[in-house]
């Protein structure tokens, strides 16, 4: 049975309803008017009788931004290979008047008046991730932390519609004029200790075509992690978290035994960004325009296809789980490598 308290503050008369049920916390609402408290209180007892009343409190009592702090603060992100990317993306909403807002009353009004803020600086793809982000974090408040909300506004927020994919991949002499860059870059672009680094460039953009190989995976290489008697190449940590093995064609052999052995174990000595500052000066060298390294997965992938690996046999090798993601996004076959077969019909 449900309490109501009449109190007096300030020459204001207010009701108090106090609900108390075992096993549940105490459930209490001040009202102005009592019959606007008995009728509130005759609900949730009805709710407590059928077993539908959910508590909203403490989500009535946090903003968007303490969720994402503490998840940030118990390292949730850190579940995922990506997570130094949701730990920046966070400190972005942190910052954003979206954080100030109230968990309980977050909607897709106050998402799409943060997509408006942040129209000039971020465009459909990196608004959706940020979507993406939110949600997340809002379904490990309610999952992990048992904060109720009625549901995730996230899903009822409209997503960008996304450009095309990238399909930007090497013609013609291109390829020919990228190793060319890589061989003529003059010893006055170096610093000191970075004579050979030309040489290490090179090498990983064959190594990249031969393999379709990931740039993360390939900075990442051992020679621990080659059999060369079996030629193969075992990548124990991969973008979706399942390692993979991948053969590895006569070239790709070559370029790796003529690269100078490291006593740390490391097959190539550059950083991430050290990789794509030298990459740039080898990419504007060879007059490629809107080109990244990226690209040259796309292009191998492209290569592979073409030689006659299966859809499966490519997947094995480029570590693509969804096949539509391949073909679609990865292959650009070439129309006229194609006629040059249909000759013989």
């Amino acid at each position: 049975m449900a309490s109501i308290l009449k109190r007096k503050r300030n020459k204001k008369t207010t009701y108090l309803v106090f609900i108390r049920r075992k096993g549940i916390k105490p459930i209490l609402k001040s009202f102005i008017n009592k019959l606007d408290a008995q009728k509130w209180a005759r609900g949730i007892e009805r709710e407590l009788d059928q077993g539908r009343y959910i508590d909203y409190g403490e989500a009535s009592k946090i903003t968007l931004g303490e969720v994402m702090q503490r998840y940030i603060r118990e390292d949730k992100h850190k579940q995922i290979k990506s997570w130094r990317m949701h730990e920046f993306r966070i400190g972005i909403l942190l910052k954003d008047t979206i954080s100030d807002t109230n968990l309980l009353r977050l909607s897709s009004k106050h998402l799409s008046e943060f997509k408006d803020r942040k129209r000039s600086e971020i465009g459909p793809s990196t608004y959706n991730k940020y979507l993406s982000l939110i949600s997340v974090v809002i379904d490990t408040a309610m999952k992990d932390w048992g904060i109720y909300l009625p549901n995730n506004p996230v899903r009822n927020a409209d997503r960008e519609r996304e450009p095309r994919p990238r399909d930007r991949t090497l013609e013609g002499d291109e390829y020919e004029r990228l190793l060319k860059a890589c061989d003529q870059m003059k010893q006055t672009r170096y610093r000191k200790g970075d004579t050979a680094i030309h040489l290490y460039l090179k090498s990983m953009i064959i190594f990249s075509v031969e393999t379709a190989i990931r740039q993360g995976e390939l900075l990442a290489m051992r020679y621990d992690q080659f059999n060369f008697d079996k030629r193969t190449l075992h990548i124990p940590e991969t973008k979706n978290g399942e390692p993979r093995t991948i053969p590895l064609s006569t070239k790709a052999i070559k370029v790796i035994q003529s690269v100078p052995r490291r006593l740390d174990g490391k097959v190539f000595p550059l950083t991430c960004d050290s990789l794509k500052a030298w990459f740039k000066v080898a990419r504007n060298d060879a007059k490629l325009k809107d080109f990244r390294w990226h690209d040259l997965r796309r292009y191998a992938c492209s290569l592979l296809f073409e030689k006659g690996l299966s859809v499966p046999e490519l997947q094995l090798v480029s570590g693509h789980k969804d096949p539509r993601v391949l073909l679609n996004t990865y292959t650009k076959l070439s129309a006229e490598n194609i006629a040059k077969k249909l000759i013989g019909e």
